[in-house]
This record gives structure tokens, C-alpha cells and sequence, in this order.
């Protein structure tokens, strides 16, 4: 078990190659993440086998109650969180690293919950918070997600191979509002330029001034597009009608996964449903790159009454549901602990 030395250049491309490329990679278990979040602090843990990185655990820490820090192992690690011990072992070398005033390593491995997963982590020492949470902004990253599966998972559906199967996985009314958007002449286009960033974030704004909730600064989306323009595994997706922006979608490709991040769109645009055009070429995006999985984000519940849940299930209702194991409290501080869970009450 060793701490990632950021000086040595040969190491730090190891570690990044790993978390991008093994099926479970995480774009949050990058080191680019701990730079796009510039106000917190971050360690990064790796285990090897044979000279070969084999599990990563990276670690960002920021004042979570007064005095005190949280640790957060954003979606991770990637590793076998079935192996506990391993786990465990690569919280305790992060401690020697980290500063004495954390009172909580958390992790949230994008793993399906059990309830013998469950039980071995609260066995061996961990508190975790998951079904009994009943809100979905009650964890920091949402437990339930939707998900498509180009494996043919779920009831009734087939492997995805092509543009035509991938058009039939979708209701058909998903079919029809992507085939309208078209023919009303909206096109996109994809890219990963600080122009593309721009123009996705006034959507992004617009998107959330009608919903009445808040956003992240542009700056945050400018320094995201510096990190990983170039890389391959960012996309900004634009809708475009009347040589006018008026729908996007942003999106990572690590692992076996595409990660639909971040997204907007001019309401008053709405008929045209560019937003399903968006999914369809995001979606293609996957299919090209040979993922398994396409994850739309989190919802607060499967069923209708959830307004994300009814828009991302239309394209992925053969699915089975995806439900994480959730948050998996390695506590240090007790009474930290229960002041920092206050806010999720």
C-alpha cells in the first residue's frame, strides 16, 4: 500500500491509465479531479500486484464541520470492495497522510447494494447509509440511478450492437420525439472547447433558472475543459436549430461506462425536443466506444412521480434499476460525525 507521489510523473500516469481504464474507473478517482476541485485538499492510495497497479483510492478532503475535515473517496475506490480487508487497509495507510482533524473517510463504490455487502461492511467496523436514507440528496452522490446496459440486461431486451438496435431499445415515443427533433432540422454537434463549454453553460443557467434551483459557477466548467480537453474522455454535446444553441449534455468516458454529467436547454425550445437528440448521440458515443454501460444519473425514485426518473427511464425501460450500495462511513470522530449528519436530516 503506498501514497501516490504527484512528483513522479511515471507513477502518476500508472495511477491515471488505471482509473480510466479498468471497468470501474471513475473520472472522480482521477487525479484531474482533485485539480478540478482546487479547494480541496486530496491524497491519492494504490495497492499493487507484481509491480501492477491493482486498486486506487483517491481522496479528497475539505471542512465539512467547523475544525474538521471530511474525507470523500468520490465513487470509489476502484478496487474489490468485496475484499474488506484490502479496504481497510488502504483507509489506514490514507490516515498516516491525511491531516489529524478528519473525523470520516466516506466512499461510495458504484456497486449494487445487498444486503450481504451491507452487513460484511457494517461487520467489519464501517456505518453506511443507504436504504434507510430516504431522499436522494440525503447521500452526497445519489443511490439510485438509471442506467442502460448495451449487454442486453433486463427483461425483454437484446445486445446493442448498432445505431438501429440502439434505437429500439427506446419507448417509442423517445423514438419519435429524437426522429421529430431531426426533422425540424436540429443538428449536433460534439466537441470539448472552451467555445462548446461556453455555450453549453448558458443553457445549463437557463435550464436552472426556470427550475428555480442553483448552478456551479462558469469557471468551474472552464477549468474542467482545460483538465481534459484532449484526452478523449470529455465530450460537450450542442443541439443546434436556426444557428442557435439550444440544448446540451457533457458527458466522461471512463471505465466501462459513459457518465451523462451535466446538461441544459432554452425552455422556450422545448417542441423541438433537442434534449432526446442530445441522449441519442451521447448514447451512439457509447455504443462507438464499446461501453457496457450508459449512466444517465441519479433519481430520487423509480417510478413516474420522479420527474428525472420518467425522462431518463423512456430510453432505458428494459433496465433493470440501479441501485448502489451507497455511502460507507469509516468513522473517526464520533461527535464530527453526528454534527456533519445534521445537514442531511
Amino acid at each position: 500500500m503506498t501514497i501516490l507521489n504527484l512528483d513522479d510523473s511515471k507513477k502518476v500516469t500508472d495511477y491515471q491509465q488505471f482509473v480510466r481504464e479498468n471497468p470501474r474507473g471513475q473520472v472522480t478517482q482521477d487525479p484531474l479531479w482533485g485539480e478540478l476541485k482546487s479547494n480541496w485538499g486530496h491524497i491519492y492510495v494504490y495497492h499493487e500486484t507484481d509491480g501492477k497497479i491493482d486498486a486506487a483510492m483517491s481522496i479528497l478532503t475539505v471542512e465539512a464541520v467547523p475544525g474538521k475535515l471530511l474525507a470523500y473517496v468520490g465513487r470509489g475506490p476502484v478496487a474489490d470492495v468485496e475484499d474488506i480487508d484490502l479496504i481497510k487497509s488502504m483507509i489506514n495507510e490514507a490516515l498516516t497522510a491525511l491531516p489529524d482533524n478528519v473525523f470520516l473517510v466516506r466512499m461510495d463504490p458504484e456497486v449494487s447494494y445487498s444486503d450481504a455487502l451491507n452487513q460484511k461492511y457494517i461487520d467489519a467496523g464501517f456505518k453506511t447509509r443507504n436504504k434507510q436514507v430516504e431522499h436522494m440528496h440525503g447521500n452526497i452522490q445519489p443511490r439510485k440511478n438509471v442506467v442502460l446496459y448495451y449487454d442486453g440486461r433486463g427483461e425483454g431486451a437484446k445486445p446493442i450492437t448498432n445505431e438501429e438496435e440502439l434505437m429500439l431499445h427506446f419507448k417509442p415515443k423517445v423514438r419519435n420525439d429524437i426522429r421529430r427533433a431531426f426533422r425540424d432540422g436540429v443538428t449536433v454537434t460534439s466537441g470539448d472547447s472552451e467555445e462548446d463549454i461556453r455555450a453549453l453553460f448558458d443553457t445549463y443557467v437557463s435550464m436552472a433558472k426556470s427550475h428555480g434551483i442553483t448552478h456551479r459557477p462558469i469557471d468551474y466548467f472552464l477549468r474542467m475543459q482545460k483538465l481534459w480537453a484532449g484526452t478523449g474522455l470529455f465530450r460537450v454535446y450542442l443541439a443546434h436549430y436556426e444557428n442557435q444553441v439550444i440544448a446540451s449534455g457533457l458527458g466522461f468516458s471512463y471505465g466501462d461506462e459513459i457518465w451523462y454529467m451535466y446538461a441544459g436547454s432554452y425552455r422556450e425550445f422545448g417542441k423541438h425536443n433537442a434534449p432526446a437528440a442530445i441522449q441519442y448521440e451521447m448514447l451512439k458515443w457509447g455504443l462507438e466506444l464499446g461501453k457496457v454501460e450508459y449512466d444517465f444519473g441519479g433519481i430520487g425514485e423509480f417510478d413516474n412521480s420522479d420527474g428525472l426518473y420518467k425522462f431518463k427511464h423512456e430510453f432505458a425501460y428494459h433496465d433493470p434499476h440501479a441501485e448502489y450500495i451507497g455511502e460507507l462511513d469509516w468513522v473517526i470522530d464520533e461527535s464530527g460525525y453526528q454534527e456533519y449528519l445534521k445537514q442531511f436530516e
